[in-house]
């Protein structure tokens, strides 16, 4: 899968802009605060119908001076196979709607059409942020390998709000109390049924990613760093094995301890939302004894896992997103990313400060654009900074 190309209408600092793209890599250079990461994000709109940084559709809205427009607009049109599909994108203040071939589309239709993975610092950083990270990050790999678990991921989403607003009201006496926990109590049947089939997705996933986790691992590493593995937590305990009964019968045990901490508290705090990911470093967690090189290793291998499992699933690479992800990393693994990547028929879109890459893709396929103001101006590429001849497949793809 590919996207020919992006138009972008009046859409964060860019006015107006069509851009043919590359069938391989697109990389786009240029000083902080140029729009290179609009772009990452417009194309990220576009497959997922939502953003991967914090945004309104107010931030979205291209300023002239005083005035703010009323709508933006992206445009793409993605290639699979001998089909091609054209996404359109509108957002407002206040809305978003899309298109796909003329016919409304949510983001579950577009999340299931046009699969990509993302790379960015804020990824990068997930081990040693907080567990809502962590928790985003095997959610990838969820919908990465099952597309439709987006719609459980929606549906338990949903429940959790509607179970947070009545445990609100109890706590604050909104309302009758009969009424709302009779309420809370049917709820509750459906809540833990899509906490468990939620759970057991997460878990699933992480079990049938570990050996390509573990390959690129070593890949990335040069085989220097131990044994690593990944732990699914549930209350303290590990749950990474646990069958979908085991799960449910742990939920309603905790409920059952929590039960009236949480209607004093007015919120749920029982569920997938409160499970953890533990990053094992020879049978260390890796948020307090590895090095930030090492937790960067281990998400950018994760990483590469998750592209390399999608192509054993669905024989397809999604496209790869890279925003600003090279100053993050040591020369060594920048150096075995890159390797991979030649190694890889994905198409990549890289936003980076300078050309430090540039020369390791030769020109045929492959494009560089200087970002500048919200202007977009391709850069030609001379036949002596590099050449696609001689570059072998990568050793993970080998494995598949």
């Amino acid at each position: 899968m590919r996207l020919e190309f992006l138009r972008l209408f009046e859409f964060r600092n860019f006015d107006r802009l069509e851009l043919p793209l590359r069938p391989r890599l697109n990389f786009f250079v240029g000083e902080n605060g140029q729009g290179k990461t609009n772009l990452v994000e417009a194309v990220h709109l576009l497959s997922r119908g939502v953003s991967f940084r914090p945004a309104t559709a107010q931030n979205f809205l291209f300023h002239r001076g005083p005035h703010i427009s009323p709508r933006a607009r992206v445009d793409g049109r993605f290639v699979k196979g001998e089909l091609s599909y054209k996404v359109e994108m509108t957002l407002e203040s206040g809305r978003k709607s899309a298109l796909i071939n003329g016919k409304k589309s949510n983001s579950g239709d577009l999340l299931r059409s046009f699969p990509t993975v993302l790379f960015s610092p804020e990824s990068l950083a997930a081990i040693k942020e907080g567990p809502d990270q962590r928790r985003q990050l095997i959610d990838e790999i969820v919908l990465s390998c099952d597309p439709k678990q987006g719609q459980l991921i929606r549906e338990y989403s949903r429940a959790l709000k509607s179970r947070n607003r009545l445990l609100k009201n109890i706590a604050e006496g909104i309302g009758p109390r009969r009424d709302q926990e009779a309420s809370l109590e049917s709820l509750n049947r459906i809540y833990f049924l899509l906490s468990t089939h939620m759970t057991a997705a997460r878990t699933k996933s992480i079990r049938e990613i570990m050996p390509a986790f573990a390959d690129a691992m070593k890949f990335i590493s040069d085989d220097t760093v131990g044994d690593i593995s990944v732990d699914y937590v549930i209350s303290d305990e590990s749950a990474l094995q646990w069958s979908e009964s085991q799960i449910f019968d742990a939920l309603q045990k905790r409920h059952q301890e929590l039960e009236l901490a949480e209607l004093s508290y007015g919120g749920s705090l029982v569920g997938p939302h409160k499970h953890d990911i533990k990053f094992l470093l020879a049978g260390n967690d890796s948020r307090f004894y590895s090095s930030q090189g090492q937790q960067r290793a281990l998400i950018l291998a994760l990483k590469i896992a998750q592209i390399v499992y999608h192509q054993s699933i669905h024989q397809t690479y999604p496209v790869l997103l890279l925003d600003d992800v090279l100053s993050e990393l040591d020369s060594k693994k920048r150096e075995n990313l890159m390797r991979f990547l030649e190694g890889v028929s994905a198409q990549i879109l890289i936003t980076s400060t300078d050309l430090a890459w540039s020369d390791h893709f030769g020109a045929d396929r492959n494009a560089v654009f200087e970002v500048r103001a919200g202007t977009v101006n391709p850069r030609a590429l001379h036949s002596d900074e590099g050449t696609s001849e001689g570059i072998e497949d990568s050793p993970l793809d080998k494995e598949i």
